[in-house]
């Protein structure tokens, strides 16, 4: 009896220990085919970043191309603003080289060697408020008639509006009347600090 209890606990002990070896090698076999799939995983993501990385520094690439210095954009940006010096220049020359005696205007001519602000107004309008720097400024002020050639510098006052100059005594005005080509007709040095009446002050012809 005491054998045959032996025996069976020997043949339990060794079917535990088939059942422990046949169940440890699945799990191994599970173990590696699981590790091959997280390394087959780890492998394709590792891929698409290393692509999506390669893209990214492309188009970092391409845009230091598009904007660094001699690139697309920096050559732009030149040609915009030589494109944009060169318009001011034309317009400034244009306004210089047309003059119409049909029409009548004054320029400012600041002497000395300081800026001075000038003002155009009527009531609550201004028309101009700008410092002028010495010499004569490109701006001509039509108080009778619209010019037929029309730059930035062309502006259209009221013949009765109101000037205030900052520096007293520093601005002549020169008057292009109307109907003459001899211009200027007349240039006056306003001592005053304003000009309550632009036709009155200056006495301008104006045709009625």
């Amino acid at each position: 009896m005491v054998r045959k209890t032996r025996e069976s606990i020997v043949t339990f002990l060794i079917f535990l220990f088939i059942v422990a070896l046949i169940g440890g090698l699945f799990l191994s076999v599970f173990s590696f085919f699981y590790y091959l799939n997280q390394k087959k995983e780890y492998e394709k993501s590792l891929t698409s970043l290393e692509k999506k990385i390669t893209t990214l520094n492309e188009r970092i690439n391409r845009l230091e191309n598009f904007i660094g210095p001699n690139s697309t954009m920096d050559k732009l940006i030149s040609i915009s603003g030589f494109l944009s010096n060169t318009t001011v220049d034309l317009e400034r020359i244009v306004e210089e080289i047309y003059d119409d005696p049909t029409t009548g205007y004054i320029r400012l001519f600041v002497m000395g060697q300081e800026n001075v602000w000038v003002t155009f107004r009527k009531n609550e309008t201004i028309y101009f408020s700008r410092e002028l720097k010495p010499g004569l400024a490109p701006y001509k002020f039509y108080y009778f008639k619209s010019p037929a050639v029309q730059t930035e510098y062309s502006l259209e006052i009221p013949r009765d509006c109101t000037i205030v100059i900052g520096k007293p005594g520093l601005v002549s005005f020169l008057v292009y009347g109307v109907g003459t080509r001899y211009h200027p007709t007349k240039i006056v040095t306003w001592k005053d600090a304003k000009i309550s009446n632009l036709e009155a002050d200056l006495s301008l012809y104006i045709p009625k």
